[in-house]
């Protein structure tokens, strides 16, 4: 397992997803378990997210590229197409999967922040 790929989804996303990546040893964090972060602007979501070393989860394509624009040294954001995994229950145990194995298996510019990557189910 890639012990550097610490993963904070952000708040579209579920808590019982992170912890069923935590469970299978991912170290993920979920913004609505955490209510410090709750409703927070993404720029500020990014910076916090760089501070403990995590790359942020986000389907939030439009906002987060202003995010990464104002944090260029963050330490990773992964973009999720809706389409592929949608927020229901089959599309986000698919995307607990290609998480997974991104974090298992991960490549070269993931290993190494600021990286941004886009998820592809596998």
């Amino acid at each position: 397992m890639a012990d550097d790929l610490r993963l904070l989804l952000d708040e579209h996303y579920p808590g019982w997803l992170a912890e069923r990546l935590d469970e299978a040893g991912v170290d993920c964090a979920a913004v609505v378990l955490r209510s410090e972060l709750r409703g927070v602007g993404d720029t500020s979501l990014l910076r916090r997210a760089t501070s403990e070393g995590r790359a942020v989860v986000t389907e939030d394509v439009t906002t987060f590229s202003m995010a990464i624009a104002a944090v260029p040294e963050h330490a990773g954001v992964i973009f999720c197409h809706h389409r592929r995994f949608p927020r229901t229950r089959p599309g986000l145990v698919r995307l607990g999967d290609a998480l997974l194995a991104l974090a298992t298996a991960p490549p070269p510019t993931v290993s190494h922040p600021p990286f941004v990557w886009w998820l592809s189910a596998r």
